[in-house]
C-alpha cells in the first residue's frame, strides 16, 4: 500500500512538471513571432518610404505650442513681460518751430530717435507741426512728462498693450519648428533614395518658411516693446482781432483792395458784353444807311 501511494505522489509531481514545460513552450513561440514581425514583417527601416519618415518627424516628441505657452505664462516674471506703450499728444504753443526743436531735444535726451517731423503754414500765417519720436520703453514716462510741459495740452492719451501671451505662443511655435528641422536634417543625412531626399527637402523648405515667418513676428514685437512711439501734434493759437475802431492803414488797404476789385469786375464785364456791343453797333450802322437811302 505504501508503494502505491509513493507511485501516485511521483506521478502527480511528473504531471505538474510536464504542464509547466508545456506553458513555457507556448510562450516562447509568441515572443519569437513578435520579433519576426518587427524585423521581417515589412516594417524595417530599409522598407520605410520618405513620407513615412516625414510622418515620424512629425510624431517626434516636440513641445506643443499651446501647452508650452500656458506653462511659460505661469513662469513669466514682470520684468519679462512684453508691453507695447504708445502716447498721442496735442499741444498749443506760440511758436511751432521752436516747440518742434524742443521735442527733438527730448528725444535725444532720453536716447530716442526722430521717426518723422513736419512744419507747415496755414491760414493767417498760423503754423502747425507734427513730430513722431521713439524712445526706449524704460524712458517712456519721463519722455512724456518732458513733452507735456512744452505747451498748452489740448489732448493726451496713453495706451499699454500686453502682448506677452502672443510672444510666448510664437516662441513655442518657433521651438517646435526648430525641432522639426532637426528631425528632417537627421532623415536627410541617412537618406539614400533620391525621391525620398527630394520629398524631405520639400518638407524642410516648408518648415523653414514657416519658421522665418514666426521669427519675423517675434522681431516685430520685440521692436514695438523695446521702443515706444510718441506722436506729437503742435499748433499755434488762432489770432483774435481787436473789436471796434479802424486804423488809417487798414482803411487805405481796404480802399485799394476795393478799387482793384472794381477794376477787375469792370474789365470782366466789358469782355463779357463786348460781342453784344459789337453786334449792336453793326446793326445801328446798317439801320442808318437804310434810312438815308429811303429818304433819297
Amino acid at each position: 500500500m505504501k508503494y502505491v501511494l509513493v507511485l501516485v505522489f511521483l506521478l502527480g509531481i511528473v504531471t505538474l512538471l510536464f504542464a509547466g514545460c508545456t506553458a513555457n513552450e507556448h510562450s516562447l513561440p509568441g515572443t519569437q513571432e513578435m520579433k519576426s514581425f518587427s524585423t521581417e514583417g515589412g516594417y524595417g527601416e530599409a522598407e520605410y518610404t520618405a513620407r513615412d519618415k516625414v510622418e515620424m518627424a512629425y510624431e517626434a516628441p516636440v513641445p506643443a505650442p499651446a501647452m508650452a505657452s500656458q506653462s511659460s505664462m505661469q513662469t513669466v516674471s514682470p520684468s519679462d513681460q512684453k508691453i507695447i506703450k504708445t502716447a498721442d499728444i496735442s499741444l498749443e504753443t506760440q511758436n511751432v518751430s521752436i516747440t518742434t526743436d524742443k521735442v527733438t531735444e527730448v528725444a535725444s535726451r532720453f536716447n530716442g530717435t526722430i521717426q518723422s517731423s513736419l512744419v507747415s503754414a496755414g491760414r493767417q500765417d498760423r503754423y502747425t507741426g507734427s513730430v513722431t519720436i521713439r524712445v526706449p520703453v524704460k524712458e517712456f514716462d519721463p519722455a512724456v512728462a518732458g513733452i507735456l510741459v512744452l505747451g498748452k495740452v489740448l489732448s493726451s492719451s496713453l495706451q499699454a498693450e500686453d502682448v506677452t501671451e502672443q510672444y510666448v505662443d510664437l516662441e513655442a511655435q518657433k521651438n517646435a519648428l526648430v525641432n522639426q528641422l532637426v528631425q528632417y536634417n537627421r532623415i536627410m543625412a541617412k537618406g539614400e533614395n533620391v525621391s525620398d531626399i527630394l520629398e524631405v527637402q520639400r518638407e524642410i523648405e516648408r518648415v523653414q518658411v514657416e519658421l522665418d515667418r514666426i521669427v519675423g513676428k517675434m522681431k516685430y514685437l520685440e521692436s514695438r516693446t523695446s521702443y515706444s512711439t510718441i506722436p506729437v501734434r503742435i499748433s499755434e493759437p488762432a489770432q483774435v482781432e481787436p473789436p471796434g475802431g479802424y486804423s488809417f492803414a487798414a482803411v487805405v488797404n481796404d480802399g485799394i483792395a476795393g478799387f482793384i476789385d472794381m477794376v477787375v469786375w469792370l474789365f470782366i464785364a466789358i469782355l463779357t458784353l463786348l460781342p453784344l456791343i459789337l453786334l449792336g453797333a453793326a446793326g445801328y450802322l446798317v439801320y442808318r444807311r437804310w434810312k438815308r437811302r429811303r429818304m433819297a
